[in-house]
C-alpha cells in the first residue's frame, strides 16, 4: 500500500488528536491529516467536495454529530460509499462493535489509543 495522500481524523478530543496526527506523521501515513472536532464538521467537508480523503478514522463518542449520526449521514451519499472509515473509540462494548460492522465502508475497529500496530494492520509497510 502507497502512503495515503490524505485522512480525514474525526476527533473531539485535542489530546488523542495530537497524539494520532504525532503517530501518522513519524510514519509517514499519510500526506496530510486533516482534523475535524465532529461529524458535522467532517461531513460538510465531505460535501463541500473541494478534497476528498483516501480514508477517514472517526470517533464514536463526539459532540454535535456523533460517529454513528455520521455514518448514518454518509451511507446515503453514492459518492463516499467506498470511503474506507476505520472506527477509532474507547468502546470495548461488543455492541458496537457489531454495530460498526453493519456499515459497508468501516474496515476496522480499533480501540484507542491508537497505536503503531494499528497503523500497520492498515498499511503493512509501514516502519
Amino acid at each position: 500500500m502507497k502512503q495515503l495522500s490524505m485522512i480525514y481524523l474525526v476527533e473531539d478530543d485535542v489530546i488523542t488528536t495530537f497524539l494520532i496526527k504525532t503517530l501518522m506523521e513519524k510514519f509517514s501515513f499519510a500526506d496530510e491529516i486533516h482534523g475535524f472536532q465532529n461529524g458535522e464538521e467532517a461531513l460538510h467537508a465531505l460535501l463541500d467536495g473541494s478534497v476528498d480523503p483516501d480514508m477517514l478514522f472517526l470517533d464514536l463518542n463526539m459532540p454535535v454529530m456523533d460517529g454513528w449520526e455520521f455514518l448514518n449521514a454518509i451511507s446515503k451519499h453514492p459518492k463516499y460509499a467506498k470511503l474506507p472509515i476505520y472506527i477509532l473509540t474507547s468502546s470495548i462494548d461488543p455492541t458496537d462493535k457489531a454495530r460498526s460492522a453493519e456499515f459497508k465502508n468501516v474496515k476496522g475497529y480499533l480501540v484507542k489509543p491508537l497505536s503503531l500496530k494499528d497503523l500497520q494492520s492498515i498499511n503493512p509497510s509501514l516502519g
